[in-house]
Parts: C-alpha cells; sequence; structure tokens
C-alpha cells in the first residue's frame, strides 16, 4: 500500500503512486461542494443515534472541512491507493461491481485535524465518493467544484454539532475484563472467574481519571446494561447463572438468579461458565460441566462454545453461525470443522458431536482483534476432550461493532515486545497494550503511539478483555457520567 502526505493537492490527477505530490493550485484532493444522496449498510452498528445524513452537504478546501453539521478548520489530507475489494470489506461494505469495479485500485483521502482523524473518504470517479464517519458509509455526489464558504461560516456559527476537531478529539472505552479465582466447590478447590468493567477516556489530549466497577457494564440501544455472573446451588445442583438487565429499570440485588430448569429436569453435577465476549446483543461463553444423569444412571460432561443473544441470556442453546453470517458464513464454518474432523480421524479419534455442530462456536482474541472459533467434542484416551479449530470468517457487524486496529501488530510488539493484545480509538488518539501483568494507556499522535504512556495499571493475574466498546465526540462525557451513576469509582494509581 502506497500512502502520499498532501495538503493542498492537485485535483483528481493525483496519479503517480509511490511519489509525493506536491502543491499545485492549491486545492484539496476533494475540492467542491457535495451531498450525501443515501446511506449505505455496512453491517457496522451506527453511532450518533438516529442522527440522518441524507441530503446534507460536505464541502473541502485547504484550509476548511465540513460535513453535516461537522466543521474542521486547516485539515491535513492524506491519500493512500488501495484495492477497492480489499477495503470496503475492511469498512464491512459489499457495493455491486457497477458502483465500484470489484478489485479496482481507487484513492482513500483521510482527513485529520490537531493530529485527530475525523473522517474518510473513498473516490469512486470524480463525481461520486464514499464518506466513512461514526460508522456509517455515505454516498455522496459532487455538486460543485467551489465550496460555499457562506454556508460553512453558518453552520461553524450556529449549527448544534459544529465542532473544531474538539469532538473528534474525545474518545473513550468501556473495557470489560475477566480474571480466574480459585474458589471452593464441594469441598474442593475449583477455578471461578470474576469480572470487572474499567472506563478509560481521553479528551483534549488529557486522559481523564480512570474509574472502576464490577461486573460488566456495556451499552446498548435500549440503554445502558450490567451483566453479572452468580454462582446458583440446589440440591446436587450448581451452576454459572448470568444475569443481564437494563440499569435505568432493575434495581441491582433484586434479580434472583435460577437454575435453567430444564437443562437439570434430568441431570445433576456442575456446570461452570466463562465468559469470552460480551457485545451489545450478543455475549460469547465456554460451558465446562459434569454430572450424573438420575434417570438410568451414567454420566455426562459439556465442553462447548456458545454465542447466546443477551436478551435470552438465560437460556441453554445458543444460536447457530448461519443466524449471524448466513449460508455463506455456515459453509465457512463447516469446511474449517470438516479439516479439523480429518485431522483427528488420522489421529485415531473420532468426531462425537452429538448436538448440531453448529452452535459450537464462539470468539477469542488474537494480535489485537477477534476471530471466530469452533469446537469438536471427541473422547481421547476414554475421557472427554475436544479440538478448538479457527474459522477464517470475519465477525459480522451486528456481532462485532468495531474491531480496528490502527497500529500494526509488529510496531505494537517494537514498543511493548511482552504485548499480549491491543486496541485503538476509532478517531486514533488513544491506544491501550496489555501484557500478562500491565495495561497500558498512550496517546496517539499522526498513526504512531506517543513516548511514553499516560497510565500503567496492574491486571490481575491470568486477566484478559472480554469486552471494549468504544465512544467519541458528545459521547464520551455520556458514557461517563452513566458509568458513574451506575456505581463507578476512581481507580487508584
Amino acid at each position: 500500500m502506497t500512502i502520499l502526505l498532501l495538503s493542498g493537492c492537485s485535483d483528481s490527477s493525483w496519479a503517480g503512486a509511490g511519489k509525493i505530490v506536491p502543491p499545485a493550485n492549491n486545492r484539496s484532493p476533494l475540492q467542491g461542494e457535495w451531498i450525501v444522496k443515501r446511506e449505505l449498510e455496512t453491517g457496522r452498528r451506527q453511532e450518533g443515534g438516529s442522527q440522518t445524513w441524507v441530503g446534507k452537504t460536505a464541502q473541502f478546501a485547504p484550509d476548511v472541512a465540513a460535513l453535516g453539521e461537522y466543521v474542521w478548520h486547516n485539515p491535513d489530507y492524506k491519500i493512500k491507493r488501495v484495492n477497492s475489494t480489499d477495503y470496503l470489506m475492511s469498512k464491512y461494505l459489499n457495493l455491486s461491481s457497477p458502483m465500484v469495479p470489484n478489485g479496482r485500485e481507487v484513492y482513500v483521502i483521510t482527513l485529520s485535524s490537531a493530529e485527530n482523524f475525523l473522517v474518510e473518504v473513498m473516490e469512486i470517479d470524480p463525481s461520486h465518493a464514499i464518506a466513512f464517519i461514526q460508522n456509517r458509509a455515505l454516498y455522496l455526489k459532487k455538486v460543485s467544484p467551489q465550496v460555499d464558504l457562506p454556508l460553512i461560516a453558518a453552520i461553524a456559527g450556529g449549527g448544534p454539532l459544529a465542532v473544531e476537531g474538539s469532538s473528534s478529539a474525545s474518545s473513550g472505552v468501556l473495557l470489560g475484563l475477566r480474571a480466574p479465582v480459585t474458589a471452593m466447590l464441594n469441598g474442593k478447590p475449583s477455578r471461578q472467574y470474576v469480572y470487572r468493567t474499567l472506563w478509560l477516556a481521553s479528551g483534549a489530549g488529557k486522559l481523564r481519571p480512570v474509574l472502576q466497577r464490577q461486573d460488566i457494564f456495556f451499552p446498548r440501544r435500549s440503554g445502558f446494561w450490567q451483566l453479572e455472573v452468580r454462582w446458583v446451588e440446589e440440591a446436587a445442583r450448581t451452576e454459572d447463572v448470568f444475569l443481564a438487565y437494563d440499569v435505568a429499570t432493575k434495581t441491582p440485588g433484586k434479580e434472583k438468579p435460577a437454575l435453567d430448569s430444564g437443562w437439570w429436569s434430568d441431570r445433576a453435577g456442575t456446570l461452570q461458565r466463562k465468559i469470552d465476549y460480551v457485545g451489545n446483543d450478543y455475549v460469547a461463553v465456554e460451558n465446562d460441566g459434569e454430572g450424573t444423569w438420575t434417570k438410568g444412571g451414567g454420566t455426562w460432561t459439556k465442553q462447548d462454545l456458545q454465542l447466546l443473544p443477551v436478551d435470552k441470556i438465560s437460556s441453554s442453546v445458543g444460536i447457530k453461525l448461519s443466524d449471524l453470517a448466513g449460508k455463506r458464513g455456515a459453509a465457512v464454518f463447516s469446511a474449517a470443522r470438516a479439516q479439523a474432523s480429518r485431522l483427528l480421524s488420522r489421529e485415531g479419534f473420532s468426531d462425537q458431536e452429538a448436538d448440531p455442530f453448529e452452535q459450537d462456536f464462539g470468539l477469542i482474541r488474537r494480535n489485537g482483534h477477534w476471530y471466530f472459533q469452533g469446537r469438536i467434542n471427541y473422547r481421547g484416551q476414554g475421557k472427554p476432550a475436544h479440538m478448538d479449530f479457527n474459522v477464517n470468517l470475519i465477525p459480522p457487524g451486528k456481532l462485532i461493532f468495531y474491531d480496528t486496529l490502527y497500529l500494526s501488530w509488529q510496531k505494537v510488539k517494537d514498543r511493548v515486545p511482552d504485548a499480549v493484545d491491543a486496541f485503538t480509538s476509532p478517531n486514533r488518539n488513544l491506544a491501550l497494550i496489555l501484557t500478562k501483568s500491565k495495561l497500558y494507556v498512550y496517546a496517539m499522535q499522526e498513526g504512531q503511539l506517543s513516548g511514553s504512556p499516560e497510565a500503567r495499571i496492574s491486571l490481575r493475574t491470568g486477566e484478559s478483555v472480554v469486552m471494549a466498546e468504544w465512544a467519541t465526540g458528545v459521547y464520551v462525557e455520556n458514557w461517563e457520567k452513566a458509568f458513574l451513576a451506575d456505581g463507578a469509582k476512581v481507580l487508584p494509581q
């Protein structure tokens, strides 16, 4: 990929891949006035509530840029040449070939101001483009080669969302963490898990106080929710029970957990459940249970992965991968599973999946991204065993809202050699890097990590991330207030 730096460059003669194009006639790469013709479905959940973009204008000049009610002065323009298919896939956008020919090289212009990411625009042709802002994809049509400066001045002077880059300079993240602990179960030490949520936010180039509370506090379309795990014992049955509720309508402590009566109707034993991922609408869990059948004798085991809807978090039945990724996704999963099954067969083991295998999948973190993972159950040396396998499929937007790492994994490792995970904010001003014992918070400038961490937070032994939900602009303060109202406290440093 070739990146070109420009500040007021010639019009669409940006050719010359691999060369820096000098200012020619003091024009911005997108010079002129554009109109938003329609919003495109990206498969990613959108920020900005019910804000409608259709019919609004976008204007670009060397010393000012505007999109809707957003205005930025003295923006910097960066251009990169990319493969259209690969680029749109990274944006979870699938367009028909007449609009954007498959595999064609196109130019992508990134606007930044005061070293903060603002918006990204892909040129289709000199008269059409796609702008990406707040996880929305906007189809633009050029209506004039000149900007309407009086209109920009009016927006900047009175628009409710008018900004000078300050909105985009703010970002915050609700970070869900899981840590293993040892607890006594039936008189024996047993591994359990505890969860907490951190709030890390930056605004005006300064890190705000880090906040913390127990359990998982997460955003949904209906407001903020809380996810708890309760250990419930009834007679010869014990289970990790999930509770998920809207913090605005439910009183903590009054929710009474109960065992899944359907699951335990003919079983006794223990069912431990570990959360691997929390999103707006889904939770990925790993089950580990064993016990006896109460009718007819014999033993049972449960060692599977599940994806559960938040609205049916107590269900013992997970959703199918095809419900998320469609027939194509199911076919990719089936092929990956078949390959893993063949490997088992060569080792002399046989697949013993009794339940529909399309439900036995979850999510795993690796090198700064979420990936699908499947599981096959079998018997090894007379004991229940399982093998996990990778699925070469991008998790869809309705499962994972934002999963972009604006740093290469090599750059992460160069700065923090023992890094095991990393996250970057949507506006590229904040980065989190985790090791096995520390969470480092870095400011980002021009796509690079700042010199020293803004904060160093100690992690518990074995602690890892299960959730990262980002807010930007005006939403940062709203999220922070909601988190404080729900009992969050400043984390001692």
